[in-house]
């Protein structure tokens, strides 16, 4: 019934009762009551007078009839319709993100499923998410992990990445479907985040243009058994035959108190190693190995744990790291006040390290003095130098037994700038004049890491001075090493830590030193006097600071020959100090060309930004010179790629490149344009596949997700309840008013009922004889 009444009427049921019927035509009320006055009058006149004598009861149905069709027609010429508004759900879009990292490869869940396969089940399996969410919106699939790609079927997925960037992911995303009506983000993750963006922020970002982020978090809450190496910190740099050190900072889980062996390797040969007690879960633990570099240039090293049978994750057991050796040469500038044991042995341990080129002055009587190392007759003709172009061409100076007399005010200006800007190091040695009150109120004051004091401010038992016969400072004594001597490389003699102890036990003892005050606030103090103390405190004998681009040294006595005359001829303990606190005094000293990364490891694909900095002879920087980065790939490919100017600074160039293949990248910058040396320097960076991905994966990051769901207006779901996922989507789907307008003079009722008005009034005429 509802069928032939929906027939004759042309539209459902609820058309008529919820709609409104109105004319399209503009006519008013009383225009087409007067139309319809005038059809019936009409009918009226033509119904007067009749062809053949007719009932009045007939002439009256006629009339109706005639008058009824007339109307009828009248509106369908005014063209009815009827108008009815409906809100229903408009087309919806909703981005699904799925994470196809490395880490969803982890095979945590249930019936030992990895990740990824619980993930692919949950939304391709029978009646998954994406099946029940086809049903009211339109999915854009999206893959991501360091990139973020369209997904078209499940085998598009491959959980291999070696990076997760979940702020990227999601701006891309937002960014594809932008223009669509865009209902929210679903990202289907473990919440492993190894990118320096923020996806906090991103997700704020995104809700706040009305667009939730919802997330499905996959993975176990709980870790299983699991070791990581999950950081390894080295200098980065050395010169050949120097000790370095490497900190591995390991955490396990369900470990505690198993032993295990963490190595140093390269290749498969074993270069260090330790026996190590794990830990209580997720405890950071902190193991420091010393090293020499086993050849010149760059050397890739790992840090390993053996695998155990249990563990859950293979991968996090090792970390790659990269050691740079380079070909470097020194030049340090020695000023020596008078023939002494210890210029003499300075110069001889120097002589035993191919990196270094002490060229020294040593005044050897009134207006007499001998130069050794230099390059011309016309080096250090003058004596110290007076101008930054003669004194800038060092990369440390050292001041020997000197008084402040031997020194014009510019001369002093010139070093504490060659240190604060030129970056070179300086180290002032002790002797009987050194340290010389005159400095006191003089920039070398500023730069020395201990503070100079009157001898009147002193106690009596500090004053007269180191060679004063049998004063308390002229006393043998051996220095007692601080902690953070007893760490530093400067003062690393062997790499093993009782050896290295042994060996400064059985030091023999200096003789003399030179009284001071404190350590300045930040400086680092590496040895003090077992005995002697000043307010307190005890007398530093070797201390350092940085200052300005450059670094500083004090070293409080001039006996260090005794280390070398009082022992054995083979020991070298003597040269090996010595080269060793050459080295650091030039480690801050730039060349006229630098290089810059932001790291030396780089995950495989990773964009490398590299800057070079151009200074000339006096160090200013050079912006109008053209500077090109060669790459090398660890296959022997090479890139040339010239540097742009850096706007923001001055003699800075920048450049970027991908490292698209795993191993040593080698680079190298050359430059000219009025450079006091060569402009060149070169620098390494390793590359490895999943450096990152695995670190800290061994459980899903809860807590970031629910705080990205959060800030992001959405909820968090786990493969348990996603189905509620749906349901919110579904009862948040956002409606509109969509108004119909339909004809109605078209309907099969409208033909239906002239057709009987008309014919009925024609068979009426017919049997009555009218016309």
């Amino acid at each position: 019934m509802a069928g032939i009444v929906e027939f004759l009427f042309g539209h459902t049921a609820d058309v008529w009762t919820e709609g409104n019927i109105t004319l399209q035509t503009p006519l008013g009320t009383y225009a087409i009551a007067g139309a319809v006055a005038l059809l019936i009058l009409a009918v009226l006149l033509l119904y007067r007078q009749t062809t053949a004598p007719a009932p009045l009861r007939l002439k009256t149905v006629l009339i109706l009839l005639r008058s009824m069709a007339l109307i009828i027609l009248l509106l369908c010429l005014l063209q009815p319709i009827v108008t009815i508004s409906s809100p229903r759900p408009r087309e919806s879009y909703v981005g699904l993100l799925i994470d196809s990292s490395g880490s969803m490869s982890i095979g945590d869940m249930e019936q030992s499923l990895s990740r990824g396969e619980k993930a692919t089940d949950l939304l391709y399996g029978e009646d998954g998410l994406i099946e029940q969410l086809q049903k009211n919106f339109t999915l854009r699939l999206f893959a991501f992990d360091r990139t973020t790609r369209p997904v078209a079927e499940p085998g598009d997925l491959s959980f291999a990445g070696s990076k997760t960037h979940m702020a990227r992911a999601m701006q891309d995303a937002a960014e594809a479907l932008q223009g669509l009506p865009f209902e929210a983000l679903v990202l289907v993750t473990d919440g492993i985040d190894n990118s320096s963006e923020d996806p906090l922020h991103m997700a704020s970002i995104i809700n706040a243009g009305k667009t939730p982020v919802h997330l499905v978090g996959i993975g176990a809450d709980r870790a299983a058994k699991d070791i990581e190496i999950s950081q390894v910190s080295t200098s980065g740099s050395v010169m050949e035959g120097g000790i370095f050190e490497v900190q591995v900072t390991v955490q396990s889980r369900g470990y505690a108190g198993h032993e295990s062996d963490l190595l140093i390797e390269v290749g498969e040969d074993i270069v260090s190693a330790k026996k190590i007690r794990l830990g209580p879960d997720n405890m950071l633990q902190r193991y420091s190995f010393y090293l020499t570099p086993l050849q010149e240039g760059a050397l890739a090293y790992s840090a390993r744990i053996p695998l155990k049978e249990d563990e859950i994750i293979k991968e996090n057991n090792i970390l790659p790291f990269l050691v740079d050796n380079p070909a470097k040469e020194v030049e340090i500038l020695y000023i020596e006040g008078h023939p002494r044991n210890e210029y003499k042995f300075i110069r001889r341990a120097a002589e035993t390290d191919t990196a270094v080129r002490l060229k020294t002055y040593l005044m050897t009587g009134p207006q007499k003095f001998l130069r050794q190392g230099i390059d011309s007759t016309m080096e250090l003709a003058s004596g110290y130098p007076d101008s930054e172009d003669a004194l800038f061409k060092y990369d440390a100076v050292i001041f020997g037994d000197l008084t402040r007399n031997l020194f014009t005010d510019e001369q002093l200006a010139l070093t504490r700038d060659f240190v604060s800007r030129r970056g070179g190091g300086f180290l002032m040695l002790g002797g009987t004049t050194a340290f010389d009150q005159g400095f006191i109120g003089t920039p070398i004051e500023g730069l020395l890491p201990v503070s100079l004091v009157h001898e009147k401010d002193l106690p009596p038992a500090l004053r007269g001075g180191v060679g004063k016969g049998d004063h308390p400072s002229g006393q043998t004594f051996a220095p007692r090493l601080t902690t953070e001597g007893q760490r530093s490389t400067i003062l690393r003699l062997e790499i093993e830590d009782e050896v290295n102890r042994r060996l400064w036990r059985d030091m023999p003892e200096l003789q003399g030193i030179n009284v001071s005050g404190w350590a300045k606030p930040g400086a680092a103090v590496l040895a003090v006097h077992p005995t002697l103390t000043f307010q307190g405190e005890p007398l530093p004998v070797l201390a350092y600071q940085r200052y300005g681009r450059g670094r500083t040294m004090s070293l409080m006595t001039a006996t260090t020959w005794r280390w070398q005359m009082l022992k054995p001829h083979e020991d070298t303990s003597h040269e090996r100090f010595w080269r060793q606190v050459l080295r650091w005094l030039t480690g801050s000293a730039p060349t006229p060309v630098e290089i810059f990364l932001e790291r030396n490891k780089f995950s495989t694909g990773d964009e490398v930004k590299v800057k070079a900095r151009v200074y000339d002879e006096v160090y200013e920087p050079v912006s109008d010179t053209t500077v090109w980065l060669k790459i090398t790939d660890p296959d022997g490919g090479i890139e040339d790629i010239r540097m742009l100017a850096d706007i923001d600074r001055a003699g800075d160039y920048i450049a970027s490149f991908s490292a698209a293949k795993s191993g040593v990248h080698h680079l190298e910058v050359s430059s000219s344009g009025g450079l006091s040396k060569d402009g060149y320097a070169s620098l390494s960076f390793l590359a490895a596949n999943s450096m990152h991905e695995m670190r800290g994966a061994a459980v899903m990051n809860r807590d970031l997700m629910e705080k990205i769901a959060q800030v992001g207006g959405g909820n968090y779901y786990t493969p348990e309840n996603a189905d509620l996922l749906v349901k919110d989507l579904n009862n948040k789907r956002k409606v509109h008013t969509v108004t119909y307008k339909l004809d109605i003079w078209n309907i099969p009722i409208v033909f239906f009922l002239l057709f009987f008005c008309f014919g009925l009034e024609w068979l009426l005429r017919r049997r009555t004889g009218l016309s």
